[in-house]
């Protein structure tokens, strides 16, 4: 691990820390059940979901649309039909400038083929919920087939 910021007494929040070539907040690293580093509990919740379901998926892949660098939170490959999926998880829509950047990157993606139930899942939180793990069993049922 690589601190950008040196200890400096908490003048930099938050710290970061950078693993391989992805950057955590170092408070917020969470560990999912096939070893990997995620962002937050919801996404243990759904990396989680995907490996007990034996989805392949990669987290945070880098995607190029237009020539812009994006990185959705998952991507899954369906073995049976060898579809791409995008799994964008929006963890805190209750903040209105979070939620406006969310239907902008939203906009992205549709202009570029990647549409909410064709091949982008969308979660959302709210302010006082929780992410409903069996809720993300079962959409992961429903989409896949499984």
């Amino acid at each position: 691990m690589i601190n950008v910021f040196p200890d400096d007494n908490g003048k930099h929040k938050p710290q970061i820390t950078k693993v391989g070539n992805i950057f955590f907040d170092e408070k917020l690293i969470h560990k999912t059940a096939r070893g990997e580093l995620v962002r937050s509990k919801s996404e243990v919740i759904i990396a989680d979901a995907l490996f007990y379901n034996g989805l392949e998926y990669q987290y945070e892949p880098e995607l190029k649309l237009e020539g812009k660098v994006t990185r959705p939170d998952f991507k899954i490959i369906d073995a049976d039909t060898g579809d791409e999926w995008y799994w964008e998880h929006c963890g805190m829509m209750s903040d209105s400038k979070y939620a406006k950047r969310w239907q902008e990157k939203e906009k992205f993606y549709a202009k570029n083929g990647i549409v909410r139930g064709k091949n982008l899942i969308v979660t959302e939180e709210y302010s006082g919920e929780g992410l409903d793990s069996y809720k993300i069993k079962e959409m992961i049922k429903d989409i896949f087939m499984l």
